[in-house]
């Protein structure tokens, strides 16, 4: 079994602590990934799990053992690094096999393991070849195949795509996929871009500056964040935030003047609201739309800049009174830059946030 377990982990350089008591808990044969800006701690945490960082204090278990104090080779975990790493001088086979034959493996069970590894990533036309002549990808693919030969318990991935080009990530980012479905192997993966994380994951964990924001699937980040920073980070184009200020409260429900002075009412329940408090709308760009008679919030500006992009456009408006926000419509929409515009939203959509930038529930969808 290689489940892992994080309890009260904490790490420090020195007297600086970048790690504050991480809590996690991943299945066997879960794809976790850690995701955040750049200085949030994930790699930190990832080389924690490897054993290339002592922790400062917690307990780690991987299966049922305790390994704080095990060495990288007696953790049962193979990583795979942003830098391929691969030896000029040796061929493919070479570079695969090499960890095999230095843990004194028999020259029958390295064929094997490499042809199998090499089958798995169609590498076979390949390990001839040196990584000189390889593109980005394949030398990759090698860097993978090279971790897959150890049959580890547990895989880590740091920032493995970050080197390659846009059509390149999108290709190696699916044969990850489709190597995790074949082997069934535990996986941690990190990295600071959340589109790798939103279609790898089987559950994502949100970190920022050294605290776990949340962890939850990929679906239930998006449509459930737990503040702004997880709101604001997940999604791509990112949420728009609108401010306001609480005029009057009801029953499930409360009005919100915004910055632009228009007031709108949001559903809100089993929060602790005041008239004059601080509230911040939360609106995803695809939930704005030209023409809505629901009763949500309404927001406008000018519309400075519109991306056609085929199916979607997106516009960049100027907003009126508050910060620039991002509008998605359908891309057979004819709105032209210079236009001055108003979009609104169903209520169900709306997130709302508290003066601490909690999350507060929505009444109409109290999954939000």
């Amino acid at each position: 079994m290689s489940e892992i377990k994080l309890d009260k982990v904490h790490k420090s350089f020195g007297s600086v602590e970048v790690l504050h008591g991480v809590n996690i808990d991943i299945k066997d044969g879960e794809f976790v990934v850690f995701v955040g800006p750049s200085g949030c701690g994930k790699s930190t945490l990832l080389r924690l799990i490897a054993g290339l960082e002592p922790i400062t204090s917690g307990d780690m278990y991987i299966g049922e053992k305790w390994v704080n104090d095990l060495s990288p080779v007696d953790r049962g975990i193979a990583m795979v690094f942003q830098s391929y790493a691969l030896y000029p001088h040796m061929t493919v086979y070479k570079n695969m096999a090499f960890g095999l034959k230095m843990g004194n493996q028999g020259k029958a069970e390295i064929e094997k393991r490499v042809r199998n590894a090499a089958e798995i990533l169609q590498l076979t036309p390949l390990l001839a070849r040196k990584p000189s002549q390889l593109s980005g990808g394949q030398r990759q693919r090698v860097a993978i195949g090279r971790a897959i030969v150890r049959d580890p318990e547990v895989f880590l991935f740091d920032e493995p795509l970050s080197n390659l080009d846009a059509a390149l990530r999108v290709q190696t980012r699916l044969e990850i996929a489709k190597l995790h479905q074949e082997l069934k192997n535990t996986v941690v993966y990190v990295t600071h871009d959340q589109v790798e994380a939103m279609t790898l994951a089987d559950k994502i964990v949100v970190l920022h500056d050294g605290n776990v924001e949340q962890i939850g699937s990929p679906l239930d980040l998006y449509n459930h964040p737990a503040n702004l920073f997880v709101a604001g980070f997940i999604g791509s184009p990112k949420m728009n935030f609108f401010e306001g200020r609480i005029t009057s409260i009801g029953k499930g429900q409360a009005a919100v003047k915004l910055a632009d002075g228009k007031e709108t009412v949001v559903p809100v329940e089993g929060a602790h609201l005041g008239v004059g408090g601080k509230l911040t709308l939360g609106i995803r760009p695809e939930h704005l739309e030209l023409e809505v008679s629901s009763g949500g919030p309404v927001v406008g500006g000018h519309v400075d800049v519109v991306e056609r992009l085929g199916d979607v456009s997106y516009l960049y408006v100027r907003a009126n009174g508050d910060a620039p926000f991002i509008a998605s419509l359908p891309g057979t929409s004819d709105v032209q830059p210079g236009t001055e515009i108003s979009l609104g939203t169903d209520p169900i959509h709306v997130h709302v946030f508290n003066e601490n930038g909690n999350a507060i529930t929505n009444a109409r969808n109290p999954a939000l």
